[in-house]
């Protein structure tokens, strides 16, 4: 059974050490690549771009299409497609938590949700975790779904306050860094209120939209006690992250809450990976407008709306 330090994902002033390792070595620069599995991985090269889609019926329920069909415009212009990451390829997944006082009575929701997402997960997915209240801890590196210690899960202990926007932030950073796969995902879990970020809503929104960005689901669970302008608040900030992540939105009930996290996990499972080389090859961190159509009457395409370039 593996053991891991809590690391925190930020310092006083700038973000340096993500996290810290049972034998204490920093995981800025992980360097497993010898026992990786012969997958192939992102390709992280810009221009080149990796957007990952999940197409739904009406219902929700993901649906299988023949991937020719898909056509992607970039700034309105189409692009030549090529396309990655088979139905059963590994999936390169994180979570982030929110552990905040608000969170109280959340936790076996919490822990019902993360077991039946990770069970799901095609052979070879690897996950990571940040939980995070007033601080962020990376509490679980990067790590092969079928040898997690969900001893993580030990730590949902709802205290403290809520930095929702700063933790999207460096956890994407981080994901950007260490990712491996393809196909990539982010399950968000919040009631989406954030009292002591540093970062705006703005800046956490535009964290997720780079290119190879995972989709990001969000699943809100409110807090009770708040009153209803505090909840509809929380949920409108985690349909955003959706939204802008390209993702799904969930707010289960109590009784609808093992299907909608059934439905979450296979839509993890069924992304499409579309890949193009941009048009517009230049280092300014421009917004480009991306649009996903397919020929399929009474079907949503969920992809990410906005990419940015990378900047110098």
């Amino acid at each position: 059974m593996h053991t891991w330090k809590r690391g925190a994902l930020w310092g006083v002033a700038t973000i340096a050490l993500l996290a810290v390792s049972a034998s204490g070595k920093p995981l800025s620069g992980q360097s497993d690549a010898a026992s990786r599995p012969a997958t192939p991985v992102a390709n992280d090269s810009w221009p080149e771009v990796n957007l990952n889609v999940v197409v739904l019926d009406k219902q929700g329920v993901p649906q299988k299409v023949n991937e020719r069909e898909f056509q992607l415009f970039e700034d309105d212009a189409e692009r030549p497609l090529h396309f990655l990451g088979s139905a059963d390829s590994p999936v390169s997944l994180a979570l982030i938590i929110d552990t905040s006082g608000s969170m109280y009575n959340r936790q076996g929701s919490i822990t019902a949700a993360v077991h039946a997402i990770l069970n799901g997960l095609p052979n070879g997915s690897e996950v990571m975790a940040v939980l995070f209240a007033d601080e962020a801890f990376l509490d679980l590196p990067f790590t092969p779904a079928s040898g997690i210690d969900y001893s993580f899960l030990d730590r949902l202990n709802a205290r403290g306050g809520t930095t929702l926007y700063d933790t999207v932030v460096e956890a994407e950073k981080y994901f950007a860094a260490h990712a491996r796969y393809v196909r990539r995902a982010i399950v968000l879990i919040s009631d989406g209120g954030d009292n002591s970020s540093h970062s705006p809503r703005a800046d956490a929104i535009r964290s997720l939209q780079w290119p190879g960005a995972p989709t990001l689901y969000s699943l809100h669970l409110p807090d009770t006690e708040v009153s209803g302008v505090g909840t509809r608040h929380g949920k409108l900030a985690m349909e955003l992250f959706a939204k802008a992540g390209g993702g799904v939105s969930f707010t289960p009930k109590e009784k609808d809450f093992a299907p909608a996290i059934a439905r979450l996990a296979d839509m993890i499972r069924s992304q499409y990976v579309l890949h193009f080389t941009t048009a517009d090859p230049a280092r300014d961190g421009r917004a480009h407008k991306l649009e996903v159509r397919l020929p399929i009457k009474d079907v949503e395409v969920h992809a990410l709306p906005v990419y940015c370039a990378p900047a110098k």
